[in-house]
Formats: C-alpha cells, sequence, structure tokens
C-alpha cells in the first residue's frame, strides 16, 4: 500500500483538521520508502516499543503520543534522538494520532462506553461540528458505473445515479472519506467532482464522554467490572463513593479540567487519569467519585482497538498490522 493511502486511512477516523491548536500530531518522522508492508501500532514512540516494532520490520509506525510537543535538535544522547536515529536508519515512518483521536465520539476513545453498556452517550467538552457533505461526480460512463458500485452498500453514503454520466452522493458525517477513497481509486483526469458541506446532519466532536448505564448499578460491582476490563485495580479513589452508579463520564489520559462539567451533567462517577491533589479536594466538593485509572490504561486500550480497526480495514493482506504494548511509567508497587 502507498503510505499517502495508509496515512488517509489513518486520517478517516483521526483527522488532523480536529486537533488541539497545541497539539503536535500527524506525521513526526519522514521515510523515503513509499509502500507500506508492515504498520506497527503503540501508544507511545518510546525507545522500547520503537525498536521492537523496527525489529519486527515495522514500514510505519502509529502511537498515540506525539515524539514531542516542542520538537528540538537531537543535541544530547536520549531517548529522543535515540528513537530519531533509529527511524532513520530503518527508513521508516512514524506518525502520531493524538487529539486527532481524542474528540472523535465514534472512535476507539470510547471503547469503555462500549464494554459498559452506555446509553445516551454525548461529549463533555465540545470543540467542534462535524458535518454531512454531497457531491456530485461528473464523468465517463464506465467510471461513473464503477464509482456507483465502489460506494454501495458502504457505511453512512447515499448514492443516486443521475443518468449515466452523473452521480450525486450524500456522505453522513464523518463518511465523507469514503468517497474520497473511491474517487480517487478511480484513475481518469476527465472525472469532475463538485462537493459542498450540508447544514444537517450534524456530529459533535469533543474531549471526554458521559452515558448512562442499562441499569443503576452498585458501586460494588462496578468496581469489580472496572478493574476487569483495565486487567488491574484504579491508582487512586478521591471524593464521594456513590451507592449505586447510573450515569458515567470518563475522560481517557489527564481529565482534570473537565472536572466542573463532569458535576453539570450528573454523573455518579467520572474515570480518568493523572489526578493530582487539588483535583481531588474539588472532586468531593463537587459532590462525585473521580476514579483516576492513571495516563496509561485507557489509552493503551484504545490504541489496541485502533490497531484492530485498522487491521479489518486492511484485511486484503497488502499490509500487516501488529500492536505492539507499551510499558505504565506510573505503575503501581506490587
Amino acid at each position: 500500500m502507498h503510505v499517502h493511502e495508509l496515512i488517509s486511512m489513518i486520517e478517516a477516523t483521526a483527522s488532523p483538521r480536529w486537533s488541539a491548536s497545541w497539539d503536535r500530531g500527524g506525521v513526526q518522522v519522514a521515510a523515503g520508502k513509499q509502500r507500506v508492508g508492515k504498520l506497527a501500532v503503540g501508544l507511545d514512540p518510546a525507545p522500547e516499543l520503537i525498536d521492537q516494532a523496527l525489529a519486527w520490520g515495522a514500514d510505519f509506525i502509529l502511537v498515540h503520543h506525539p515524539l514531542a510537543l516542542k520538537p528540538e535538535l537531537p543535541a544530547r544522547q536520549n531517548g529522543y534522538h535515540h528513537v530519531l536515529g533509529a527511524l532513520l536508519r530503518h527508513d521508516a515512518w512514524l506518525y502520531a494520532a493524538h487529539t486527532s483521536l481524542d474528540v472523535q465520539p465514534r472512535g476507539p476513545v470510547r471503547w469503555l462506553a462500549g464494554e459498559l453498556g452506555l446509553k445516551n452517550v454525548s461529549v463533555l467538552e465540545e470543540t467542534g461540528r462535524r458535518l454531512g457533505r454531497w457531491f456530485r461526480v461528473l464523468g465517463p460512463e464506465g467510471r461513473i458505473e464503477q464509482i456507483a458500485q465502489e460506494l454501495e452498500g458502504r457505511p453512512g453514503v447515499e448514492v443516486y445515479a443521475l443518468g449515466a454520466r452523473v452521480l450525486e452522493v450524500v456522505a453522513a458525517p464523518g463518511s465523507d472519506f469514503e468517497v474520497y477513497g473511491a474517487i480517487s481509486g478511480v484513475e481518469d483526469a476527465t472525472l469532475r467532482v463538485v462537493s459542498h458541506e450540508l447544514d444537517l446532519p450534524k456530529e459533535v466532536l469533543g474531549f471526554g464522554f458521559v452515558g448512562d448505564m442499562p441499569d443503576p448499578t452498585p458501586w460494588e460491582v462496578f468496581y469489580e467490572v472496572l478493574k476487569r476490563l483495565l486487567d488491574a485495580p484504579p491508582k487512586a479513589l478521591a471524593g464521594i463513593v456513590p451507592e449505586n452508579v447510573s450515569r458515567v463520564a470518563c475522560c481517557p489520559g489527564s481529565g482534570a479540567s473537565l472536572l466542573g462539567r463532569v458535576a453539570k451533567v450528573g454523573a455518579q462517577v467520572y474515570v480518568t487519569g493523572d489526578l493530582k491533589y487539588h483535583d481531588a479536594q474539588a472532586a468531593r466538593e463537587l459532590g462525585y467519585l473521580v476514579v483516576d485509572v492513571g495516563h496509561f490504561a485507557l489509552e493503551e486500550r484504545m490504541m489496541r482497538v485502533f490497531s484492530e480497526e485498522l487491521r479489518r480495514k486492511l484485511t486484503h493482506g497488502a499490509v500487516e498490522v501488529a500492536f505492539f504494548p507499551g510499558i505504565d511509567f506510573l505503575s503501581s508497587p506490587s
């Protein structure tokens, strides 16, 4: 697969358009090779993970966290220097899908909502709204028919043939990449494409989510379910332990900045990471329980889910996909 096709597939789920202004996601290290045969996926561009992926033969490494939020010269021997050197020696790509992935409500960031069976799920902090898109494609009869067949049955896409040479397509929010992919797959310079955003439907994007449990669940039961899903007990609890849990909020990674929003949406439990002393104090005053699972656990599983999603899309075998487990650098002592 050409590297730009793979990047387009990644960005179909995690579009850089929606990244936070302070983020430094996207291509971290470019390589000379343009074909990808092996894709490695992991959480952090740590030296250990990069070395394992390159030893496996990865041409392209996809991670969540950027190599550096403030890129610098490799002027001293450290992890940053090691990773840059290893990637350049092996002529391998490094790409980070960071906040571009965090804000996608239908993406792998919400894996916990699916596991808990949450209903009425919505975004905690809105950062943007993605709209549907209308397309009109004009071209030779055979090419238009080929595009229509390619798009038929694709999720979120409606296809309308207006004669043999004109096709109209309506794509739901986040499904426009299906149309772009079908069009780019047809090599014909005579194709003409016109498109514009629709007023409706809209999809809210943003950090964190909140939803309702299928049934009110005793705290002790909820806690055991959470431990099982995370393969480890939470690192800390702060606030007021509820008798029953009926509404749950979550923000993978560091979610202390959303404490006030959680109080407004009526959640009894907020699952996040990197809780500090004064954050814990605030949670108690706000009247709910914060479950600090650390920065690692939710996002590690998120990237595993993303790797599985990409593997399904690449079932034709052109690219082999492997997930490389990371290291919880703040793991509790045993």
